[in-house]
């Protein structure tokens, strides 16, 4: 049957609509795809660890540092650290201040098994547990020591401790309560960890270079630990040597069991004691010396108490690795993070590396408003006035009048007469010898209140607040002499091996 012309005209309308919305959907449907892959693909990327710039590439550092950070294999640098375990050390106040930034940095690398979290309140942060190393302490003595007063206000909070602890009014309180955590922890982290064969104990302000460390202990080192081995940095309290606690001390698994098997009462002897005594690093050499007859081996600069803006770059801090720093807020933690994770060689780690990629690029002649920490020699008007003013450490570190050039005596006047100082050390002549170069006693100075110091090294340092008003000698100015610091450089030359330090009693 032959269809009307209106029927037809109908169909060949519907046929030309289809035809249209076909066309219409060929044409549209790329860049619908595209809109939704470039959307999807900016999330995907985000949740996937992208390719960033790396801010620490700098004019300086092109030689050292990658140009951009590849954040999608953190752990691909990171060593095995079978048979060690690391315990960190920490504050109901201030762990989730400190801790979160270690645990997304060095502590992401480590298995569960591999470190142990402690403080003076059980807590939980995210998938970690916090443990409590007071848990043990008798109830006697928790009533009876006044230093516990701020472990039973940390228990009574509803909320979180940022809400009912004032932290400044408290810090010293909370110096007084970290002591008795020392001994009970290591008992805790031997029953909870036995077996293993090293165990590193620090804060959370302590930064761990896993890579230089685990070489260390595992095949530079040639220590064993089946033998009784307590390593660190010595510090001294009444002549007493000790570990000191923030630059972190290593424990052998031998000295460990024999301690904590041997000896079960440890927590409750040394809890009356720590009334008595200021720290409780100081608390772990007594047990040790007590109870194990061993004394701590000095590990320093490598384990250090420093961080790279405070160390004294120069002799004995250049071609040594380095294997733990101190005092490192979070942001500082994720710098040095960073930075051995963009580094273009993994070769051991020297202080040295840790001048030329982070600290060199910002050092300039002079910065105002700066401390740079120079501290080895002073000179100090001496008008008594002036010399009132100056602080014990600046007059006990200031050169007699008799053995001062002409130069020196002039040095407290300005900065500018400061910076004569180390300009003055070497003569034309001099410059020429290498001997002497290495052997410069001046590399920077600073000034404030008619006080002029000059240090041996060259330290970066940290801004100072400025003056409220204008009275040129409450200001502070740091100096570096550039020169003298190259020449040195260049007469160290290249470390042509790591000068690992060999533990001494």
């Amino acid at each position: 049957m032959i269809a009307p012309p209106s029927s037809r005209r109908l169909r060949i309308f519907g046929a030309a609509t289809v035809v249209t919305l076909i066309a219409t959907y060929i044409y549209l449907r790329p860049q619908w795809q595209f809109e939704y892959r470039e959307y999807y693909d900016g999330v995907t990327s985000y949740f996937s660890r992208p390719v960033y710039d790396n801010t620490l590439y700098n004019q300086g550092n092109e030689k050292l540092l990658q140009k951009q950070y590849n954040t999608s294999n953190p752990c691909a640098r990171f060593p095995n650290a079978d048979g060690i375990v690391f315990v960190m050390k920490t504050g109901a106040t201030e762990a989730f201040d400190r801790v979160p930034t270690q645990l997304l940095t060095t502590m992401s690398c480590l298995s569960d098994s591999n470190f142990l979290l402690f403080s003076d309140m059980e807590q939980q942060m995210g998938p970690y547990h916090i443990y409590d190393a007071l848990s043990g302490i008798d109830e006697a003595d928790l009533a009876r020591i006044g230093d516990f007063d701020l472990y039973r206000s940390q228990q009574e909070c509803v909320v979180s401790q940022k809400e009912c602890i004032d932290t400044t009014a408290e810090r010293q309180h909370a110096w007084n309560l970290d002591k008795y955590k020392f001994l009970p922890m290591i008992e805790q982290t031997w029953r909870m960890r036995p077996g293993h064969d090293w165990y590193i104990f620090a804060e959370a302000d302590t930064y761990v270079f896993w890579a230089n460390m685990v070489h260390w202990l595992k095949k530079q080192s040639g220590l064993n630990p089946r033998e009784k081995i307590y390593l660190g940095s010595r510090s001294f309290v009444s002549n007493r040597p000790f570990a000191h606690g923030g630059s972190g001390y290593i424990l052998s698994g031998g000295v460990l069991k024999h301690l904590v098997e041997k000896h079960s009462n440890l927590t409750r002897e040394y809890t009356q004691k720590g009334t008595e005594e200021c720290c409780g690093d100081l608390l772990v050499a007594l047990a040790l010396d007590d109870h194990e007859g061993i004394k701590i081996r000095q590990t320093w600069p490598m384990i250090n108490g420093e961080k790279p803006t405070t160390l004294p770059y120069g002799r004995g801090h250049w071609c040594e690795p380095i294997l733990t720093m101190h005092h490192m807020n979070a942001e500082e933690i994720s710098t040095v993070w960073q930075f051995e994770q963009t580094r273009k060689t993994d070769r051991v780690l020297m202080i040295k590396d840790l001048y030329d990629s982070l600290i060199a690029p910002k050092m300039q002649k002079v910065r105002e408003n700066w401390d740079n920490g120079s501290d080895d020699v002073c000179y100090i008007n001496l008008d008594p006035d002036a010399q009132e003013r100056a602080d014990g450490h600046a007059r006990g570190r200031q050169r007699k009048e008799e053995e001062m050039s002409e130069i020196e005596k002039e040095a407290w006047k300005s900065p500018e007469n400061c910076a004569k100082v180390c300009e003055s050390e070497l003569s034309a002549e001099d410059s020429d010898d290498k001997e002497k170069r290495l052997n410069r006693n001046c590399f920077q100075y600073r000034w404030h209140d008619e006080v002029c110091c000059t240090s041996k090294s060259f330290k970066f340092g940290e801004p100072k607040a400025k003056p409220a008003d204008d009275d040129s000698k409450a200001r502070w100015t740091s100096g570096w002499y550039m020169e003298g610091i190259k020449d040195w450089i260049d007469a160290m030359g290249e470390c042509t091996e790591p000068a690992w330090k060999i533990p001494e009693l």
